[in-house]
């Protein structure tokens, strides 16, 4: 995004038939901002241009104006501190290294800024002149782990492993939870240095505690294989699997030990173990938040290790949870075939493709993820992506591969049972679709959005409209705050007959879910047999505003004049419940 593009164009329109040639932006902005006026207004309207384009999602315009309003603003450090995010969040390093420098030259002190110093005189190989920088005393809590790390890295280069296993040790706190993230630094230096007896015992230590995190389980596995105890390795690779989920690094390392492949530790180099310092906190701060602001993290620890892959997959993640998709994009590939992060990126890019309605694409980038890897996770990515684009059967396909390599290692998975049976019923294949429902059913007999989806396709079939009912009420029950779910039990009511009490749940869905076209589509049926044509009107007015199919605008379209021809299932004496109702709600 350029902000002075539409300046720009509107230049070109103005001068053309002249001799003038088009000015560029630099001179727009002089004649904006300068104009006689003191050099201060220039850097306000840089700075305004800055926050604007900040605000707005675009870091790299950002710290362009920002760097521009540095020399000339009242309050420099400031300006400088925010310049050097944007550069880092839009992934320059360099600049943000340079923007840095300037801003410490101009007197801030800040976190971001002397952390990034910091790690470019790591880079560099500049340990002394790092030090400085890494004060922890320096940082608040979050940062303060990572500038622990690095200056354990910085010492163990300068003074030896000993050293700044010392240092580490002096900031324990005695509580494994709390001090996590040191011993894992601490396990790896010492392996680092081949003091593996050391580092098994600190991996040990952190894994009785219940600490899990991916880069110490791979380093702790590798160690028990190199002292010839397979099956323990394996053990806690499966309850990492179990306990959090696959991880490409780990799924990697299990299949070579199952392979009978020669597992070597590794041992970390300086800027390596560096790189971990800070990647492995800005990886938590990534799941505890929706923004892109661990990317800054990412950057640094990329420059430290640009082959550090797992940040680089975790980097574009960032970027598309904030909608930076083309960054995303960008960033993921990158990552090369040969890395084990390959197929997950590929994945990843798929979904960010899907969002950019890239479909096609999205497709051709799924395929080659398969093809790179049948990695269950992955499965179950692309099974998502293809009932997006309603690719049911493809969705089908992989979710059965899952179930049955379930089957085999003696396991059910509600959630791949629940999604199958949802793809069986979109494709009318009814009796597939009620065994897996059910099934899913079995083992999570409390959750709401199985009850609701089985309820509602029970009611929607004329099947067992008793027990759908008493279905959906449990699930209004579970999750009263659901749209969805609300209108289910509206439906369902409707479609009993009951068109009073339907009314009132589906004015409560809309209520809640005021954006979904099937939503006002109900309240429109509801309304009409109500004798309120002109509400219900409204309410289908509504609906075809929302995207519709064309089939579902054809369909609404036709009860204009004739009303809805959905028949009713049974129909009431009562327009009273036979059990509890959930009340309606103000």
């Amino acid at each position: 995004m350029n902000l002075f593009r539409p300046l720009s164009a509107l230049s070109a329109i103005l001068l053309a038939g002249s001799c003038v040639s088009t000015p560029s932006e630099d001179d727009l902005r002089n004649a904006l901002f300068s104009n006689g006026r003191p050099a201060e207004a220039q850097a306000y309207g840089d700075f305004l241009v800055a926050r604007f384009a900040a605000m707005t999602n675009d870091p790299e315009t950002a710290a362009e104006y920002y760097a521009a309003a540095i020399d000339t603003a009242p309050e420099k450090s400031g300006i400088a501190e925010r310049a050097v995010f944007s550069a880092l969040l839009a992934g320059d390093y360099d600049s943000g290294v340079e923007l840095a420098k300037r801003a410490s030259q101009v007197g801030s002190e800040a976190t971001l800024v002397r952390l990034t110093l910091g790690v470019d005189a790591m880079v560099r190989g500049k340990e002394n002149e790092a030090a400085p920088y890494l004060d922890e005393t320096e940082y608040g809590p979050f940062n303060q782990v990572i500038a622990r790390g690095l200056s354990a890295w910085r010492i163990a280069d300068k003074d030896g492993a000993d050293a700044a296993e010392a240092y580490l040790r002096n900031g324990l706190s005695g509580d494994a939870n709390l001090d996590s993230a040191t011993l894992y630094m601490m396990g790896l230096l010492q392996m680092a240095d081949k003091h593996d007896a050391a580092a098994l015992a600190t991996f040990e230590t952190l894994w009785e505690s219940g600490a899990r995190l991916a880069v110490g389980v791979h380093a702790h596995a590798q160690l028990l294989v190199a002292e010839g105890d397979e099956a323990r390795a394996l053990e806690i690779l499966q309850t990492f699997r179990d306990d959090i989920g696959e991880n490409a690094g780990l799924d990697a390392l299990r299949a070579d030990i199952l392979a009978g492949n020669r597992i070597k530790p590794t041992r970390l180099s300086t800027h390596e173990g560096a790189a971990l310092a800070v990647y492995v906190p800005a990886a938590a701060l990534m799941m505890q938040t929706d923004d892109d602001l661990s990317g800054v993290y990412f950057v640094l620890a990329l420059a430290l290790d640009p082959d550090l892959q797992v940040a680089r997959s975790l980097w574009g993640q960032s970027l598309d949870n904030a909608g930076r998709r083309q960054e995303a994009i960008a960033v993921l590939s990158r990552i090369p075939k040969k890395s084990e992060f390959y197929a997950t990126a590929r994945g990843q890019m798929a979904w960010a493709l899907r969002r950019e309605e890239r479909n096609q694409e999205a497709l051709a980038v799924a395929a080659d993820a398969l093809a790179s890897s049948p990695d269950r996770g992955l499965k179950i990515q692309l099974a998502d992506l293809y009932r997006s684009l309603d690719r049911d059967n493809d969705a089908e396909r992989l979710l059965s591969e899952i179930i049955a390599q379930d089957a085999e290692a003696g396991r059910q998975d509600w959630r791949i049972i629940y999604a199958r049976g949802t793809t069986f019923e979109q494709t009318d294949r009814w009796k597939e679709a009620e065994s897996d429902l059910k099934i899913a059913l079995t083992l999570q007999p409390e959750n709401a959005s199985i009850l609701n989806y089985l309820g509602y396709a029970y009611i929607d079939r004329g099947l067992n409209y008793d027990a759908a009912l008493n279905m959906i009420r449990r699930a209004v029950e579970l999750e009263p705050q659901s749209g969805y779910i609300i209108d289910s039990l509206g439906w369902a009511h409707y479609r009993m007959g009951r068109y009073e009490l339907a009314t009132r749940f589906l004015e409560r869905a809309v209520e809640l879910s005021p954006g979904v076209l099937l939503l006002n589509d109900h309240l429109g049926d509801a309304y009409w047999q109500m004798g309120r044509k002109t509400e219900a009107r409204f309410q289908w007015q509504r609906a075809l505003k929302l995207g519709p199919s064309p089939e579902d605008k054809a369909r609404i379209e036709a009860k204009m004049t004739g009303g809805p021809m959905m028949p009713v299932l049974k129909k009431a004496e009562s327009d009273t419940p036979a059990g509890p109702a959930v009340a309606r709600q103000p």
